[in-house]
């Protein structure tokens, strides 16, 4: 994948009852936990705010920038202990932070909180999606004498949600979210808690992004993979359904639906590539889905395998589509590609695009060399980190041929809905393609098209998933997708509206992401 990033992984935990074994932090604890399990979805900031009737600032709120672990300080014992003795609550929320929308800074990092002397106005939240429809929105707060400090659509959310509370009368929940959903144009799943200890998890009514919940003994869980889960002996979980908020409260969950959903669109990236290879989202498991991918994109195969071809992974995410592809080619599948697990996130990176390759992966020279590799890619974006693997496969690793092989249909259009990709400038296909950008619809790649992008990533041949077998092999309807940056079937208002903007961005060479 040409480092294109999800914009956020959301965790939440409410302990019901104290307990002898609830451990040192109670939420804090948790959170840390499920937020770990989560890296995947963000690598730029973390963050958590947890609540304690046992304190005078009943929401406390703690982030930085980087890793989950670099936040908790989990490599000095008494330096996370003291952390977790200062979080420690009875609920709390969590976040892990990728910039689609503002910029890297820790003033940027979630969750957001707003302090009020009512309980039940005093709030923090985390957000995971992006709003179409930022920039109107922005706009209208400043007209009505907002000053907005962050360019960025979570602190247009935080507005929006205080507004709701007018008067002495405690709003309804439901009501709230109801008329949220009549103003937010996009992808907003959010976990909340207030000043009373209430945690929400949000998915919008379009469900782009996955959102479940976890019961346990006396606690609760609710977090954006069922993989946050996985070492916490949860055996309760279900997934909260577009349109459907989870109220954890007084003991219990109670899950009510705020707004209908006249179309779902869940994101097919989240299978292709984002998600954890382990969750199941809205019951379709990632990894089978991966596999099936795999195989769908074998029947597209048009090299006559012989003794010399092998099938090699861009690892990690990349594999299962590997193996399935490999299986039903009945070639070998081999390792000549190793990712570094420990490199991790720097921001001290080096200028130079080939030192971020060759220090993310190690070559396997023995396995390359003479070899006719099928190299198997998530997706080629925007070319440049898939251009040095093949270079270094080609040069160092001596290998006869290189023909990659993308599980994923050409990326054709922005996204606007949370997945860093806002501009055509950025996409690689758009280059190298005649078609009228406003021409949408599905669309498989064309002969021409491939050469050229071969060409230009080095490879000796490029072959895509076709939409059929995206489909298939993910196995929802395609009516249930969101697919807009395959076909630019834009499923909201807002998005159709910026996909014209991103195309007069392009016709012009602008490269400002569009929603700003």
């Amino acid at each position: 994948m040409d480092e294109i990033h999800e914009s956020c992984g959301l965790a939440a935990v409410r302990l019901f009852k104290k307990t002898k074994g609830v451990p040192l932090g109670g939420a804090a604890y948790y959170l840390h936990r499920l937020l770990l399990q989560q890296q995947n979805r963000g690598q730029v900031s973390a963050g958590i705010s947890t609540y304690s009737a046992e304190r005078d600032l009943l929401i406390r709120t703690r982030k930085e920038l980087g890793l989950v672990n670099e936040l908790f300080r989990a490599s000095h014992p008494a330096k996370r202990n003291s952390i977790l003795q200062n979080m420690s609550g009875q609920a709390g929320i969590g976040h892990v932070r990728y910039a689609t929308c503002g910029s890297d800074g820790k003033e940027f990092a979630m969750p957001f909180e707003r302090q009020h002397g009512r309980k039940w106005k005093w709030f923090s939240f985390a957000f995971n999606g992006n709003l179409a429809n930022f920039s109107e929105l922005k706009s209208e707060l400043e007209n009505g004498k907002y000053h907005i400090v962050r360019n960025v659509d979570t602190e247009v959310v935080m507005h929006h949600i205080a507004k709701q509370f007018v008067g002495e009368k405690k709003a309804d929940f439901k009501d709230i979210f109801s008329n949220l959903d009549r103003i937010f144009d996009g992808a907003y799943n959010l976990v909340y808690l207030n000043a009373e200890g209430t945690i929400l998890g949000v998915r919008d009514a379009i469900g782009f992004k996955p959102l479940s919940y976890a019961v346990n003994d006396e606690k609760a869980f609710i977090a954006s993979e069922t993989s946050a889960y996985s070492n916490l002996g949860v055996e309760r979980i279900a997934d909260i359904k577009p349109g459907e908020m989870a109220i954890m409260q007084n003991g219990n969950v109670e899950v009510k639906r705020f707004a209908k959903s006249k179309r779902t669109a869940r994101c097919m990236f989240e299978w292709v590539y984002f998600a954890n290879v382990s969750s199941v989202l809205d019951g379709k498991p990632v990894y089978e889905a991966r596999t099936n991918l795999g195989k769908e994109l074998a029947r597209a195969e048009t090299e006559e395998i012989r003794e010399d071809h092998i099938v090699v992974a861009v690892p990690d995410t990349a594999t299962p589509a590997a193996a399935g592809m490999a299986f039903s080619l009945g070639a070998p599948l081999m390792e000549g590609l190793i990712r570094n697990r420990y490199v991790g996130r720097t921001f001290i990176e080096s200028a130079s695009r080939a030192d971020k390759v060759r220090d993310k992966y190690t070559l396997i020279k023995s396995v390359l060399k003479d070899k006719k590799v099928i190299l198997v890619e998530d997706s080629v974006v925007r070319g440049t980190t898939t251009a040095g693997i093949v270079k270094r496969i080609k040069q160092e690793g001596r290998a006869k041929e290189v023909h990659v092989r993308v599980s994923c249909p050409p990326i054709r259009y922005p996204c606007f809905y949370g997945i860093d990709m806002s501009t055509l400038g950025e996409l690689i296909l758009p280059k190298h393609s005649s078609y009228d950008l406003m021409d949408t619809g599905s669309k498989e790649v064309t002969e021409k098209e491939a050469g050229a992008i071969a060409g230009e990533i080095g490879a000796d041949s490029v072959i895509y998933q076709p939409i059929k077998g995206l489909v298939k092999g993910i196995g929802l309807p395609e009516s249930e997708l969101c697919m807009a940056c395959l076909n630019g079937d834009y499923p909201t208002e807002c998005g159709k509206k910026l996909l014209c903007k991103a195309v007069q961005e392009f016709r012009k060479g602008g490269k400002k992401r569009t929603y700003e």
